[in-house]
């Protein structure tokens, strides 16, 4: 078995989809909310790429969520904000979400053999899970507008950390093993290193400090959004 990381949306390869397990990484914030929104009770979350799809799905008992450039969409009802989501119950609801990059690289990575979310609030459970079906990895940063975003590797090092305890033998590429370094140098600080990076000063800025504090808990939940048929559902880890 083998982990890899792409570090940006754009840089996906066929061959670093087919046949593996695909783990989509956008830790600010598209990953988060979708695990919280799964946390909080809705029993799926729905991701399209553009307001015009978000708006033909709408219907009764649904929700929909999502930001541009960090600026919540008009109409919608709720921006791409996991604090947001995490404040009421939202029990047999369905949460429509369209983000600038995150859900690009879900539809970017659809044809991955096992296609699942991540990010630090689920970090544990979701390399476990990734880890149980005996392929090679990618985990595949979504990055912010079109450049590495410093939390999407933080968290794939995490991951990466986490399978090496798991399997001492996994493989891992070079890109790999450098965010490995750079999240057990930071670890303690995470929260603080968050807010230092292009995206997170970029939430400050929109006055999103409460969604970066909760985006860098670790292992939060212990659920694995898993992508079937363009619907994402919620698997329980024991």
């Amino acid at each position: 078995m083998r982990i890899a990381v792409v570090p940006t949306v754009e840089e996906i390869r066929f061959d670093q989809i087919s046949n593996r397990v695909v783990v989509v990484i956008d830790v600010l914030r598209a990953s988060s909310t979708i695990v919280t929104a799964l946390g909080s009770g809705f029993h799926a979350v729905v991701p399209v790429e553009t307001i015009g799809q978000a708006h033909a799905l709408r219907s009764a008992g649904s929700v929909l969520a999502g930001e541009r450039h960090c600026r919540k969409i008009a109409d919608f009802d709720c921006s791409n904000s996991p604090t947001e989501l995490s404040r009421q119950p939202h029990a047999g609801r369905q949460l429509i979400l369209t983000t600038t990059n995150g859900t690009r690289a879900i539809q970017k990575a659809e044809r991955a053999q096992v296609l699942v979310i991540g990010c630090f609030l689920n970090a544990t459970s979701c390399i476990q899970y990734a880890l149980s079906h005996n392929l090679d990895i990618t985990l595949y940063c979504a990055g912010t507008r079109s450049e590495f975003a410093l939390e999407d590797g933080l968290a794939a090092g995490l991951m990466i950390h986490t399978a090496q305890q798991m399997r001492p033998y996994i493989q891992v590429c070079d890109l790999g093993e450098a965010l490995k370094a750079g999240y057990l140098y930071v670890c303690g600080r995470l929260d603080e290193v968050m807010a230092r990076t292009t995206t997170g000063k970029r939430l400050i800025q929109h006055h999103c400090e409460e969604d970066l504090r909760f985006c860098s808990q670790i292992d939060r939940y212990r659920l694995v959004p898993v992508v079937k048929d363009r619907r994402i559902l919620s698997h329980l880890v024991s």
